[in-house]
């Protein structure tokens, strides 16, 4: 997937972003996580929709992951503390939602 966005003439134009599979044997950064707060700010943004009734099976609630993309044919790699998206393609059974 390429995602463009319009942009006025003069501005600089909007990189460009590629959800590809990554390159076999690919080794992620193993930076340290220096937020010792994030287990706890997870599990609370998580309990706060779980105690309105608004955690749903089509969900994605995930912490502790890294989100990657290849912005201008480069690998970037992030690691939010939490995310939540409302609503997610289903996988077949067995198969690991991966980046």
């Amino acid at each position: 997937m390429v995602l463009h966005t319009s942009h006025h003439p003069s501005a600089q134009s909007a990189p460009t972003v590629n959800w590809n599979v990554l390159p076999a044997g690919y080794k992620l950064p193993d930076d340290p996580v220096e937020n010792v707060q994030q287990p706890l700010l997870a599990a609370a943004l998580t309990d706060a929709l779980g105690a309105n009734q608004r955690v749903l099976p089509e969900m994605l609630i995930v912490s502790n992951f890294g989100l990657v993309a290849t912005v201008n044919k480069k690998i970037v790699v992030k690691a939010p503390d939490w995310l939540y998206v409302p609503r997610v393609n289903p996988v077949a059974e067995g198969v690991i939602r991966r980046s």
